[in-house]
């Protein structure tokens, strides 16, 4: 059924995509502020109480009726999991922008490219005098970290015992860890974070092994050895890292030079310097990473069916 559901809601998702002004994304968006609203007093406790009144009703009701219907009607229940891995799923949300962005540098518009991305982005970023290559690095990087959120972090909590209502925690916990910081008081979006990336830790690093495993393994592994600082999200700099070696693409900031203190040591352990590894982010790579994102998906999906099969024959 695990395999069945996300298979068909991939599908889904590919005709009637789910998109970031949907019902479902308003509604979890309105249910956060909620909270906010009444729980939020601004002290660490509340942050702790916000996060179990956002998350906690919303994934029992999920569950509970997952459930009943797979105790009562199992067709009804299949049928629940793909309607609940759709709406959460959400791949055409950032491969939609990413796609408009590639067309319109394959047309030569740089003015519409960085149109498209500053909508993507948001106010936070000014790209009015970016160059192709920078615009280019960074739909790269919110793709894979995009790639991540809406599909195999969702697969991943899909596949556990707790079936839809992983999902929905998942969702939620990410919506909540963008949303609050900015709209809440510090410590309900240290609260917010720090839940998220806890429940990301392990979805986090198997995503990084599957771009390693359909991409260029060596250089993966390289990146996520020695290019973690790059990016200060830690969950984050591991997916760019692994993805960024797996596409040979140089992602993120210029690696910082040793002070010379590190320098002689490295020197005198005889470890190699660290170097940036990968082209400069181009046309090209944009259509590398695209491939990259769809071998990772049918690498997921081979494991759930193997693992499918196995249960069945077991």
């Amino acid at each position: 059924m695990t395999f069945l559901s996300i298979l068909f809601a991939l599908i889904a998702e590919q005709y009637k995509p789910v998109e970031k002004d949907h019902w479902i994304r308003r509604a979890s968006n309105a249910w956060l502020d909620f909270v906010v609203r009444y729980v939020d007093t601004g002290v660490p406790a509340s942050g702790r109480l916000a996060c179990l009144m956002a998350f906690v009703p919303p994934v029992l009701f999920v569950l509970a009726i997952h459930l009943i219907l797979l105790a009562t009607q199992p067709v009804l229940a299949f049928l629940w999991n793909v309607l609940v891995v759709y709406l959460f799923l959400g791949f055409r949300q950032f491969s939609h922008p990413f796609t408009a962005i590639h067309e319109a540098l394959l047309d030569r518009d740089l003015d519409e490219a960085r149109r498209l991305l500053a909508d993507w982005q948001g106010a936070a970023i000014n790209t009015d005098t970016m160059s192709e290559s920078e615009v280019i690095r960074l739909a790269l990087e919110r793709a894979i970290v995009g790639s991540h959120r809406h599909v195999f972090g969702v697969i991943f909590w899909f596949m556990l015992p707790f079936g839809p209502a992983g999902v929905v925690l998942y969702r939620l916990a990410d919506l909540a860890s963008e949303r609050w910081p900015s709209q809440a008081s510090a410590s309900l979006g240290r609260a917010a974070r720090e839940f998220f990336q806890t429940i990301d830790w392990l979805p986090a690093r198997l995503t990084a092994i599957g771009f390693a495993i359909v991409g260029n393994f060596e250089d993966a592994m390289y990146g996520w050895r020695f290019h973690l600082k790059k990016w200060a999200n830690e969950l984050e700099a591991v997916i760019l890292a692994a993805g960024a070696g797996a596409i040979g693409v140089r992602l993120g900031s210029p690696l910082p030079e040793p002070d010379s203190d590190e320098a002689l040591r490295m020197a005198e352990a005889g470890e190699p310097p660290i170097i940036d590894l990968g082209a400069e982010a181009s046309v090209r790579s944009m259509r590398s990473a695209v491939g990259l994102v769809w071998r990772a998906v049918i690498l997921w999906l081979v494991v759930i069916a193997l693992m499918t099969i196995s249960v069945w024959l077991g």
